[in-house]
């Protein structure tokens, strides 16, 4: 199941039946553990999936952006503000 909301929807299932069936509670505790550390993972790969991070957007730019108004200024026929 790759669905953290289904992972912990099977880890209260699990739960549940862990306090009705004395005799394997010990065994539906231990799913119940393993449903929540798995909606978990999902729950970060997924945050990390979309959120690349800082530096995945490499260095800063900006001599690149000043050199852009500099050319569009000389187009222009006008003094770029940069200057």
């Amino acid at each position: 199941m790759n669905d953290p909301i289904g992972c912990r929807d099977m880890e209260l299932l699990c739960r549940h039946r862990a306090t009705f069936d004395i005799q394997h509670r010990w065994k539906w505790l231990g799913e119940a553990e393993r449903w929540k550390e798995l909606a978990h993972s999902e729950t970060v790969s997924r945050f990390h999936a979309g959120h690349p991070g800082p530096m995945a957007m490499g260095p800063n730019t900006m001599e690149g952006h000043r050199r852009t108004i500099r050319r569009a200024s000389q187009v222009e026929g006008r003094n770029s503000p940069l200057e």
